[in-house]
């Protein structure tokens, strides 16, 4: 005898899978979230020691294989949601366009490499920067969404240990590798490599810890982040590298000024004036803030940026040479030379490095570098999706307190903020330490932002 449904309740297959336990297990998804924590663990300690390249190719291998096993363990053996579900250009949102601009640049970036004078090396990099640009979908997904704090937590951890060495071979204590290096500061790069890779890290994990200083609820966990990023803060004194000290001010005061608005004035003033005081106390860094506005007083600029015109003005030359298609994704270092000795020519002024690190694989600048290798309209296409991401974070900190996913979204701002200031002069998006955690901070944050088909601010399914 059948039973009467009553009034309200599901039928036919919202009834059945409200009637599924909930204990059920996402096999899949937790594949690939194994995968992802893998991919960061390969990020920072994967070398191969016996190879030419022992730091960035064994890390390149790692990491790609593992995000390639995670989104099909993802999207192939787990139930996925359609990150551009609801997705029209009948109405405007800024989801949809940063959307609609990231899928027209990776055309472009495709046709590329199809075109390029050097069409092996394009395609090649080309294969590597669509698995790199699965992360972005990871990021969006459900895995990322369950598994945030997790894999968080094994980025943090995976930089401190390497700060840990790093702090060791500062010291001369322990070399894990033997390197042939100019000067004490290239030899602390850790199991990351290069120093300047590693310090990004830092600063990554020292917004990271301020964010949860803020935002967070627990009192314990609150703690442990102040230590963390004190911590933190303090590895990039071994390092010195400027770029990453600006990028960690940029990301707190981003997170300071979404939070607390004109009340951060002061904690902001009293950070500036923090970091201007450990500058000036400990001696390797005041050496570094000495050649910096001893540059400035002598107009020297290129030694201010530490040698970047030259490579500037090499991206800047290929754009010229080849606006609509550039060269190809991967043939900056191939084409760098000529094109920075035309700089040259036509400026009249010299732009070599004089150190012997003479030549440049990237333009240490991740907004001129696609300009190069894929066109002016990829660049452009490129820009305009990372500024209408930050710009739906910026409105999201408007949202009242207490409102759902403010302060994850509070925190995405502040981490992208850095990552953003750090690729004006540097290459975060390009090496595996910094561009995982970056690029699935960046889907999480279009997701959240008010992806088509989530509602409002990526409500839940």
């Amino acid at each position: 005898m059948s039973k009467k449904r009553r009034k309200g309740e599901p039928r036919g297959r919202a009834a059945r899978a409200a009637a599924r336990p909930t204990s059920l297990r996402d096999i899949g998804g937790a594949i690939a979230a194994a995968a992802l924590l893998l991919a960061i663990a390969c990020a920072g300690f994967v070398v191969d020691s016996g190879a030419d390249n022992s730091f960035d190719a064994p890390k390149r291998l790692a990491t790609l294989v593992c995000t390639a096993a995670a989104a099909l363990a993802a999207f192939g053996f787990s139930r996925w949601r359609n990150p551009l579900s609801g997705f029209s250009f009948r109405r405007f949102s800024a989801p949809s366009a940063a959307a609609a601009c990231l899928l027209a640049a990776a055309g472009l970036v495709a046709l590329a490499a199809v075109v390029s004078p050097r069409r092996a090396a394009a395609l090649d990099a080309t294969r590597a920067l669509v698995l790199y640009g699965l992360l972005l979908a990871l990021g969006a997904s459900r895995v990322v969404e369950r598994r945030k704090r997790l894999l968080l937590a094994t980025f943090l951890v995976v930089v401190a240990v390497n700060a840990v060495v790093s702090f060791l071979q500062a010291r001369n204590i322990y070399q894990p590798l033997r390197l042939v290096t100019i000067g004490s500061r290239e030899a602390t790069g850790a199991f990351v490599g290069n120093p300047g890779y590693l310090a990004m890290a830092l600063a990554l994990s020292a917004v990271a810890c301020v964010g949860i200083v803020v935002l967070g609820r627990s009192v314990a966990l609150r703690a442990a982040a102040g230590a963390g990023a004190a911590a933190f803060g303090a590895s990039l004194l071994v390092n010195r590298n400027l770029t990453s000290v600006s990028a960690l001010v940029a990301g707190i005061a981003l997170l300071l000024l979404a939070r607390f608005g004109r009340r951060a004035v002061l904690p902001i003033a009293l950070l500036l004036l923090f970091v201007g005081v450990v500058a000036v106390a400990y001696p390797p860094m005041r050496w570094r803030a000495r050649e910096a506005v001893s540059a400035l007083r002598n107009r020297d600029w290129d030694r201010l940026v530490t040698y970047r015109l030259g490579a500037w003005a090499a991206a800047l030359e290929m754009a010229r040479d080849r606006p609509w298609t550039g060269f190809g994704p991967g043939t900056y270092g191939a084409e760098f030379v000529p094109h920075r000795l035309r700089a040259e020519i036509e400026t009249r002024r010299r732009m070599g490095n004089p150190l012997a690190t003479s030549s440049y694989a990237e333009a240490h600048s991740d907004y001129l570098q696609p300009f190069a290798e894929a066109g002016i309209p990829a660049g452009l296409l490129l820009l305009a999706a990372g500024a209408l991401l930050l710009r739906q974070l910026v409105l999201a900190a408007r949202r009242p307190d207490g409102a759902p996913t403010r302060a994850e979204l509070l925190f995405l701002l502040a981490f992208l903020g850095a990552g953003a200031v750090a690729a004006l002069t540097w290459f975060p998006f390009q090496r595996p330490i910094s561009s995982i955690p970056l690029l699935l901070a960046a889907g999480r944050a279009w997701r959240l932002s008010g992806a088509p088909g989530t509602g409002e601010a990526g409500a839940e399914e």
